[in-house]
């Protein structure tokens, strides 16, 4: 049996410098849009699915704190889950504690045209981005506590993870079911 997945431990960046998108880091503006930087790499990542390498890898770059996380030796798996299911399978590592009712008014600003994206995807039953987690087989330890059970951690999502929480507590979920992208690494295995 393995042992629990230590995410205290700080581990450096693994992705290749070559897939940096052009103008990361340079302002607002200046990064070269995803069909360019994909037109570039898709052979690289042709084993990961287009959206997943658009939201996470693309926009967040290194600011991901998984950016530790080999991409060529990444497998995945897309499925469909229940919210209620959904939130009591997954684990936030990096993301703070959740606020229902805080979480519900910054994504509802007004209640408009004035929602945050988030919340107009999932009023209309789900994201339009999968949510990305990271299968954690033999548990994890996160700040100091050992969680063995813990076998699915937020990789990208985490404001979807916000809102669909604070729609549940609110007795309001949205309809789902929610499409998730699971990752699995060797180095976690």
């Amino acid at each position: 049996m393995g042992r629990p997945f230590n995410f205290d431990r700080h581990r450096e960046t693994s992705w290749p410098a070559m897939l940096r998108p052009i103008g990361e880091g340079k302002g607002v503006g200046r990064k070269e849009a995803f069909e360019a930087w994909w037109g570039r790499h898709e052979t690289t990542l042709n084993h990961l699915p287009r959206d997943l390498c658009e939201q996470w890898i693309y926009r967040h770059w290194e600011h991901s704190p998984f950016s530790f996380l080999p991409l060529d030796t990444l497998t995945c798996t897309r499925e469909r889950w229940e919210g209620a299911t959904l939130l009591s399978a997954i684990h936030r590592v990096f993301g703070g504690e959740l606020h229902p009712e805080f979480d519900y008014e910054v994504f509802q600003q007004k209640g408009g045209d004035d929602r945050h994206a988030t919340a107009r995807a999932l009023d209309e039953g789900t994201w339009d981005y999968p949510m990305v987690l990271l299968s954690t087989p033999h548990g994890i330890v996160d700040v100091g506590k050992e969680l063995p059970d813990v076998r699915l951690v937020i990789v990208e999502g985490h404001q979807r993870h916000r809102y669909l929480n604070a729609l549940h507590s609110r007795g309001t979920p949205p309809a789902g079911p929610h499409e998730v992208i699971i990752i699995a690494s060797p180095l976690v295995a």
